[in-house]
């Protein structure tokens, strides 16, 4: 049901002090088919257990012949500094397929925004290669606008990029940077993003005003700490953009969604179909979909486990399943999307369908 791939590392470039791009290719030779803005998951092994960790693609298949992923080092991460610090050219991982949603839109708007901060900018620049790429320009190509948030020029991963950028192409893109630590650097804020900043600043890029035909022409993404993701959410809504028209990117949630204790006494029969392939398996009331299968070792696609990344998202044909997400329970039926993560059957048969 989850197909996993063999990816060689082909090569390590730094970008900041505590960032670097690694450079794959596959190991069968057969190409890697992802979108701008979908993201790997590593699977690594622990102590005889599986830990998985997923990383953006920093690459655009528009425009790189390898798929790559800029990793930051966080401080006391589990992967992050082993992978940054250990491996070398040559070192094989095991990665599920490319996944995610955090996509550019079939039709593209008037204008696309950008709001990202540190390495959230990773799956930003693919869709930033794949947007200012040579062969994609066209007459009615969209305006991108680019807020970006870090501590200093120095630790800007793809900064050197993004000023190119602006130097060629000035009428197809914007960039400003939001600095806590550097004054007077060119293209940049030495200040804080806040609502009011927020506002000021995203008049200022529409000609000083902020209008009814730009609020539905404007499609908005985010990738930054939860924190400033929530605060550019309110300040656009309290602007009139649409709720549909916003698109946010995290691998974790600012809340941890509540664990329940599993009653093997009583059961749920789950039937998960993909194209040809069918499993039928049982799961326990209280038990998440998704950890049943994998008690049962069956493999069915994830990542984070909290509900966040959409990794293990499959459609609903028959049955409800209860959500239990962070601050709230949503209940799941024919037709609707279903978090297999963070899903608790809730009649006797649920049945699901991967896409």
């Amino acid at each position: 049901m989850e197909q996993k791939r063999q990816l060689r590392l082909l090569e390590k470039i730094t970008e900041t002090p505590d960032t670097t791009t690694f450079r794959l290719e596959t190991v069968d030779g057969q190409p890697m088919h992802y979108l701008p803005g979908q993201h790997l998951t590593f699977i690594f092994e622990v102590n005889g257990r599986e830990k998985r960790r997923a990383y953006s693609f920093s690459s655009s298949p528009v425009t790189d012949l390898y798929p790559a992923i800029t990793i930051k080092r966080v401080p006391n991460g589990e992967f992050s500094t082993r992978l940054l610090q250990q491996s070398q050219p040559g070192d094989v991982f095991t990665c599920t397929e490319p996944n995610g949603h955090f996509l550019l839109p079939e039709v593209m708007p008037k204008t696309l925004f950008y709001l990202a901060a540190g390495s959230g900018i990773t799956p930003v620049i693919s869709h930033l290669k794949t947007l200012l790429a040579p062969e994609n320009k066209q007459p009615g190509q969209p305006k991108t606008i680019l807020f970006y948030a870090n501590r200093d020029s120095q630790h800007t991963i793809f900064k050197a990029q993004l000023d190119r950028w602006m130097t060629e192409q000035p009428a197809h893109f914007e960039c400003v940077y939001f600095f806590s630590r550097e004054k007077n650097a060119e293209h940049a804020r030495f200040r804080h993003l806040n609502n009011e900043i927020l506002e000021q600043e995203l008049r200022r890029s529409f000609g000083g005003r902020f209008q009814a035909a730009d609020r539905q022409h404007t499609q908005f993404y985010f990738c930054a700490p939860h924190a400033m993701m929530r605060m550019a959410r309110m300040t656009l809504r309290q602007l009139g953009v649409p709720e549909e028209n916003l698109h946010a990117e995290a691998f974790a949630p600012a809340i941890m969604p509540p664990v329940r204790r599993a009653n093997p006494d009583i059961t749920h029969r789950i039937v998960v179909s993909k194209a040809a392939e069918r499993l039928e398996f049982q799961v326990f009331a209280d038990e998440t979909i998704l950890d049943g299968a994998l008690r049962q070792g069956l493999a069915l696609p994830y990542s984070c486990k909290t509900g966040i990344c959409l990794t293990c998202l499959a459609r609903c044909v028959h049955g409800e399943v209860d959500m239990a997400f962070a601050q709230l329970t949503q209940r799941g039926r024919a037709g609707d999307a279903i978090n297999t993560c963070i899903g608790y059957a809730v009649t006797d048969t649920v049945e699901l369908k991967y896409d």
